[in-house]
């Protein structure tokens, strides 16, 4: 692959903050990649810009040295995407992207794999299978339904999630944005505070308790399987956002747990409402106990702050059986399949998920198939249906 030019510009995401998009071209090919960001970040992932008084600045700083130190090394040489990661692990020097950004690497590493696909005349999702050795195969849409946490809504919990289990990706897609759709109307019957807010991901805000917000998907669950289909239902804790280092403070509840209280909670929440999938139970260095729960229930617990994307720290999390991936965690494409690969080696669930602040490039629909994760953590609505869509395109591919 040879880059003839390459720009950068300052776009927006999701939540109206800036961002970077990289812009190649080469040989009758041209192509832009833009990285997006989170809200509840872990402290052991990348770090997303160079140190700023204000995000602004720090994006424009990234800008500047993407133009001074990094293009001049991509442009006009003959590289692969994983070279050109190399390049920006040498140029930044440090274990997490502290100089150039994360999120700024992610956008060049991101143009690289479309690049390269152009010049092989592949599909996006090929090269990444392609480049990488990965084979690809249809995944599953996980759903943030409702929401709370630090994403807003009256829960401490951040999301409430939902899937099917249906072969075809089409008809996951298509059925759970029916559910979305019918669950407003259960939550103005069950909720007389509901007024159909969503949060920053699109998901419902409502003022239901957890398990009032559960038992209402349950009756979902059940409506989906009269019709004929397995829906699964999910949370994600976000817990690392509840602990003060001693304790897990429930803030909108206002109730502080033990992390003994905080696991025999969790594993009522599994048993009770019979959930598939729960996300970061404890904070992001409880180990232990996110394996002893593992040991207690079928859950897939999965880690996300615990993991970060990391494959040391998967390599770690050996008899936990899911592990999160977001690619601007790692800070490039050759990072993040490190993490999948290190988390295939332990026989882990795979989820690739989106962040709170989105972007309208559909590379994360690409990625997830390209490696033949089990899930694609995407949202229902607003601007995740760049990704669905992406993704029902996907399937007239497979």
């Amino acid at each position: 692959m040879k880059i003839q030019d390459a720009k950068v510009r300052i776009v927006l995401n999701s939540k109206a903050q800036p961002t970077l998009e990289v812009i190649f071209r080469g040989a009758g090919w041209r192509v832009e990649a833009s990285s997006p960001s989170g809200t509840s970040a872990g402290s052991h992932e990348a770090q997303a810009w160079p140190r700023a008084k204000t995000v602004d600045e720090a994006v424009r700083k990234s800008a500047e040295i993407l133009v001074r130190d990094v293009f001049p090394e991509i442009v006009g040489k003959d590289l692969e995407p994983a070279e050109v990661d190399e390049l920006l692990e040498k140029i930044d020097g440090t274990e997490r992207f502290e100089r150039i950004g994360g999120n700024a690497a992610l956008a060049v590493s991101i143009a690289a794999v479309k690049g390269f696909a152009w010049e092989n005349e592949l599909e996006y999702f090929e090269a990444v299978a392609e480049a990488y050795g990965f084979e690809p195969r249809p995944v599953k849409p996980l759903e943030n339904f409702i929401g709370g946490g630090a994403h807003g809504g009256a829960t401490d919990i951040q999301e409430f999630l939902m899937a099917l289990n249906a072969e075809d990706m089409r008809e996951n897609i298509l059925v759970l944005s029916w559910a979305y759709r019918e669950l407003k109307e259960m939550l103005k019957e069950r909720d007389p505070r509901f007024e159909g807010t969503l949060t920053l991901e699109s998901a419902y805000v409502t003022y239901l308790s957890t398990d009032g917000i559960l038992e209402t998907l349950g009756i979902m669950r059940d409506i989906l399987h009269d019709a004929g289909y397995e829906a699964a239902l999910g949370i994600d804790a976000a817990a690392n956002e509840m602990w003060d280092g001693e304790k897990y403070v429930w803030r909108k509840e206002g109730v502080e747990r033990t992390t003994e209280e905080q696991a025999a909670l969790m594993e009522t929440l599994a048993e009770r409402y019979e959930l598939a999938y729960m996300e970061d139970p404890f904070h992001e260095d409880a180990f232990d106990e996110f394996k002893a729960l593992q040991s207690k229930v079928r859950t897939v617990i999965t880690g996300d702050d615990l993991f970060v994307t990391n494959a040391k720290r998967i390599e770690r999390g050996k008899g936990i059986k899911g592990a999160l991936i977001k690619l601007n965690q790692a800070g490039s494409v050759s990072r993040t399949v490190e993490a999948v690969k290190a988390a295939r080696r332990q026989e882990m669930v795979v989820t690739v998920s989106h962040r709170s602040g989105e972007t309208d490039d559909p590379f994360l629909s690409h990625f997830a198939v390209g490696v033949g994760a089990d899930y694609a953590k995407i949202g229902a609505a607003g601007i995740r249906i760049v990704k669905l869509n992406e993704l029902l395109r996907i399937s007239e591919l497979l």
